[in-house]
């Protein structure tokens, strides 16, 4: 009989959900100059933020290493896992997913490995995640865990306006951000996460609250009637307006589900930088 494990990386943000979801993670490296720490262990999102703030200078991070995968993939043999399920960030931000891949071969008379390339990062690769626990919980199969997984992946988008894009292009995260660097504090223009999971511009505008509004407008008109879809809204250090941005969004969207709200977690704030606001969505299906 199949033991399916579920894992994911740090960039998930499953630390703060208030709750432990049992999802083994592979946990990224913020480096602050000559200063090191584990990521939800040794700093989190609140301390990260406030250094932010406060400190000239753009972190960098380190991802897990292929041992601590090797690590991770022995323990969850040792415990009886016939299959391990991987909810990667997006392969086009990092090559934590790849990395994993690569193990397949070595282990495949031990255990199953599979990798979803969720092409998404936050807790919108968390949510995948954790939808997939919930169906092993309800005795799933791997394929039709696999399967939904790549219906919702099919099915979402996600915006977001950053403050400062320095980050995203000294870190290359832009996808076509040469164009940015002249113009860079007199743009604030709309991101995305497009299908293939890079961060391209959508639309450039000129005042932050003019992005937020085209943004929000670009969201809804997605999402249209759409009744079972999944909102979040995410931010850096801009809790009151993610709030905001919630309730508009709980007047404009006819769903029973609540909108959720996120704080970005440190291995992926170290690229994007302090106040971001954000949104996204899953349709979940009939």
């Amino acid at each position: 009989m199949a033991k399916i494990a579920i894992v994911t990386d740090v960039n998930a943000g499953l630390d703060y959900l208030g709750y432990d979801p049992q999802i083994p993670t592979l946990r990224s490296i913020i480096n602050f100059k000559d200063e090191h720490y584990i990521d939800g262990i040794e700093i989190k999102a609140d301390e990260f933020y406030e250094r932010l703030s406060k400190e000239d200078v753009i972190p960098s991070t380190s991802a897990p290493t292929v041992g601590e995968a090797m690590e991770l993939i022995e323990r969850l043999i040792s415990e009886g896992y016939t299959d391990m399920i991987m909810y990667s960030i997006s392969y086009q931000l990092s090559s934590i997913g790849q990395m994993v891949e690569n193990l397949k071969s070595e282990y495949s008379d031990k255990i199953n490995i599979y990798v979803v390339d969720t092409k998404v990062a936050t807790y919108m690769q968390g949510y995948l995640a954790i939808v997939a626990k919930k169906m092993v919980e309800e005795g799933k199969s791997v394929k039709e865990i696999l399967d939904y997984s790549d219906y919702l992946i099919k099915h979402q988008h996600a915006y977001f306006i950053v403050d400062n894009l320095s980050y995203l292009v000294k870190n290359g995260r832009l996808s076509g951000a040469a164009g940015f660097v002249g113009n860079m504090f007199k743009i604030k223009p709309i991101l995305e996460l497009n299908k293939e999971g890079k961060i391209v511009s959508k639309e450039k505008v000129k005042t932050h609250r003019r992005a937020i509004e085209r943004a929000l407008e670009l969201f809804l008109n997605e999402i249209g009637d759409n009744k079972n879809v999944q909102i979040f809204v995410f931010h850096t250090l801009r809790e009151k307006e993610a709030l905001e941005i919630k309730e508009y969004l709980a007047t404009k969207v006819d769903t029973p589900l609540d909108i959720q709200v996120h704080m970005v977690t440190p291995a992926v704030g170290a690229h994007i930088g302090c106040g971001i606001l954000g949104f996204g969505y899953f349709i979940l299906g009939e």
